[in-house]
């Protein structure tokens, strides 16, 4: 099709998002920015990120890349998916600016840009990716040109086009973990943002249950997924979770969990022994393009009843209330 007629919105569909289609596109278009590619051929963000494509494989494939290729490079071209989730400022800019030419060295940032440097490092290297330090990753990205420039690429698009709520940073106890409620997380960023991933202990990518105690913020994570297919959970873990009203939610503990239990009494008496509980909530494990769906942040909750033991149904109720939107994304009824 000749360049001119691309230009214009013709109606029909995109071609299937390969990368040789991505590709075709983009030379047609001579467009070497994202936010542009995507504005000129009516295209989500997420066709870009199916598989192991990225847009920087697209920029090579058609001949368009500005910036050299660098070792290791496609390694971490197949995280870029794990960006596409962002949806509060302070993440997005904090990113952008540890990936900036002149980025502040991890040592000399402040305790919480430290934490968001953590969790973009376990973002990119969640089995730690050989590194003994934070700084010595974030040194190997400062020689990652285009790598960086995705990362910002994507960031700066979906600042700039997604419609985002107002900012509701956790308070209290939990002021200084820079994430805020009814906001997306991936596991990469709770686990490191709650402190528990660390490079010589818990990993990521080793990760893989529903609960975490956090003892150093005396705070249980619950990390729930709603649609639990038979394909993904086994019968034994099928727990019953789901949303009652915008403020209260029925849980089930793990099978293990008796209500007599340590873990089953600091749940009904975490108030009175000063610990807490954050909710996070996930429809599906993941999405549409086959990737890893993060978890809404519901925030802070307080035991209200339960019923049973191993498991636990427990009520917990919300101290804010459900937005609009991801009330209306939630199942409401078991």
């Amino acid at each position: 099709m000749p360049h001119a007629e691309l230009d214009k919105p013709t109606g029909a569909s995109p071609a299937k998002p390969t990368l040789s289609n991505l590709a075709q596109e983009a030379k047609a278009h001579s467009v070497t920015h994202l936010s542009d590619f995507l504005e000129r051929t009516g295209r989500d963000i997420t066709d870009l990120y199916r598989g192991n494509t990225s847009w920087t494989a697209v920029l090579r494939r058609a001949d368009l890349a500005t910036h050299p290729s660098a070792p290791g490079e496609q390694e971490l071209l197949k995280r870029m998916h794990v960006f596409l989730h962002a949806d509060d400022t302070e993440r997005a800019q904090t990113y952008t600016r540890l990936v900036a030419d002149d980025a502040t060295p991890y040592e000399s940032l402040p305790e919480r840009d430290k934490t968001l440097a953590r969790m973009l490092f376990f973002n990119l290297w969640d089995k730690a990716g050989g590194f003994t330090s934070y700084e010595e990753g974030l040194d190997t990205l400062r020689k990652q040109p285009a790598v960086r420039s995705e990362i910002r690429q994507i960031l700066t698009h979906l600042m700039q086009r997604r419609s985002l709520r107002p900012a509701a940073p956790l308070a209290g106890p939990h002021a200084h973990i820079p994430m805020s409620v009814h906001h997306a997380y991936n596991r990469s960023e709770i686990l490191a943002a709650l402190g528990v991933a660390r490079l010589g202990g818990q990993l990521p990518g080793f990760f893989a249950q529903g609960v975490l105690w956090d003892a150093a913020n005396k705070t249980d994570a619950l990390l729930i997924t709603l649609n639990k297919s038979e394909r993904h959970f086994s019968p034994t873990v099928r727990y019953k979770d789901y949303a009652l009203s915008r403020t209260r939610f029925h849980w089930e503990s793990q099978n293990s969990t008796a209500s007599s239990s340590p873990t089953g009494q600091r749940y009904q008496q975490h108030a009175q022994q000063g610990t807490h509980v954050l909710l996070f909530v996930r429809v599906n494990k993941d999405t549409p393009i086959g990737k890893a769906q993060p978890w809404i942040l519901l925030g802070p909750a307080t035991y209200e009843q339960h019923k049973g033991s191993k498991p636990m149904a427990i009520t917990w109720r919300l101290h804010q209330p459900l937005p609009d939107d991801v009330w209306a994304s939630l199942p409401s009824t078991e």
